[in-house]
């Protein structure tokens, strides 16, 4: 029995058949929603973080890049071993490590403790993106992954509707370690879930290779071509998104006028429209084909890109109409380029590469939030100076991102 009729076989044991498939793509979007909430959670932080710990722009970026470097750091040293595991133990330790950094979080006090805290959670936040991935790819046909892909995407438009103004709102209200407390205390309900329902998925080890030394099963990953297009369209996309939304929320406020107070609904709206959206993002591109799809949105995402890192001093319903369009687009052009990674290898091999493109896509945030300190500059009253070079380095990214994903080709349809 080959690769796909063995996950086949899988699938149609799973009770209660496509219902199920609905219920285990439901719970790994809870999952990825709150790593999404966590990685993203001190992001609109950035002006509380420089007040209460008395800290720089460029020291503020810390507690976020230290987060994904180590991500991508253990993304890549786990990739040789992904793939010799069921998928649901891996969720679950990883899913453990990461709520035990979460709750670390949620009492460190000093900043320097803040950071050490953020690079643990890293560590398993990190894999929990690309279990969550190989999970739906080896379960949904290639044919209607784009759907699949499109709720998972939802992770990230309810995280802006939900869990980070709500973390705003905690932040402002008592302290910035709030979040984490109760973010740590939603996950343990989340990983009952996850025990509970999410069932075994080992059709990929009666297909696995001989255990190999780590170096060289990276070795293997990285001689593949079209597995190290995939993993750099994964960098570059996040980069392009990251080097924006760093500073986008003290841009808004320090510049355009925006009342910090509003933030919140600045992401609700943003996350409402981007949950209206994707749907129909992942529909059209089912449809009409990833590749073209995501060229398309790539680069209708250049307009409020651009717009959002020029404006100054314009109306609140201006700036909330491109920030929404932002987000749209932002995680619309996710969804095709998510479909055409999971199908850059063979389903045997899919968990390593899953986690080092989930590496890849947390190297691409920490390098972005560090590029994007560096770029820019606190000017007088806290105005945020140079911000519109950092669009200009968004765009070029995503121009980049265009010709390696033309790169990718697909190996697999299941």
């Amino acid at each position: 029995m080959d690769s796909v009729d063995s996950l086949v076989v899988e699938q149609e044991h799973l009770p209660n058949g496509k219902k199920n498939e609905y219920l285990i793509v439901f719970l790994l979007s809870m999952v990825s929603y709150l790593a999404t909430v966590d990685s993203m959670l001190l992001m609109p932080l950035g002006n509380i973080i420089m007040k209460t710990f008395s800290v720089s722009p460029v020291q503020s970026t810390m507690v976020v890049s230290v987060y994904s470097l180590v991500a991508g750091v253990a993304g890549f040293l786990s990739a040789s071993i992904m793939d010799r595991f069921d998928r649901k133990l891996l969720l679950i330790w990883t899913f453990v490590g990461f709520i035990a950094g979460t709750f670390l979080c949620g009492f460190a006090y000093d900043f320097h403790m803040l950071v050490i805290y953020r690079g643990f959670t890293g560590i398993f936040g990190g894999i929990i993106g690309g279990v969550c991935i190989a999970i739906v790819s080896d379960l949904i046909p290639y044919q209607r992954r784009a759907t699949a892909m499109s709720i998972v995407s939802l992770s990230f438009a309810v995280a802006a509707i939900t869990g980070v103004p709500f973390g705003l709102f905690l932040a402002k209200q008592f302290n910035i370690q709030m979040p984490f407390i109760v973010l740590g205390a939603v996950s343990v309900f989340s990983l009952l879930a996850v025990i509970v329902w999410i069932p075994s998925i080992k059709g990929h080890l009666s297909h696995r290779t001989p255990v190999v030394n780590p170096l060289t099963a990276l070795k293997n990953i990285f001689s593949d071509h079209n597995q190290v297009m995939a993993l750099w369209l994964a960098f570059l996309l996040v980069f392009s998104h990251y080097v924006v939304i760093q500073f986008i929320v003290p841009y808004m406020v320090n510049n355009v006028g925006f009342d910090e107070d509003l933030v919140p609904i600045m992401y609700g709206i943003g996350g409402v429209c981007t949950i209206i959206s994707t749907p129909f993002i992942g529909r059209f591109s089912d449809k009409r084909g990833n590749f073209p799809s995501f060229v398309v949105l790539v680069i209708l995402s250049f307009i409020p890109i651009i717009i959002s890192t020029h404006i100054n001093k314009v109306s609140m319903i201006l700036a909330t109409i491109v920030c929404a369009f932002f987000f749209i687009l932002a995680a619309g052009r996710m969804i095709p380029a998510y479909t055409l990674m999971s199908a850059a290898t063979t389903p045997e091999k899919r968990g390593g590469f899953m986690s080092m493109r989930s590496a890849c896509m947390e190297l691409g945030t920490g390098i972005a939030s560090i590029a994007s300190g560096f770029i820019v500059s606190q000017g007088p009253g806290g105005t945020i100076e140079n911000f519109h070079y950092v669009g200009y380095v968004s765009v070029l990214t995503g121009i980049v991102a265009i010709w390696v994903a033309s790169r990718v080709k697909v190996v697999t349809t299941l």
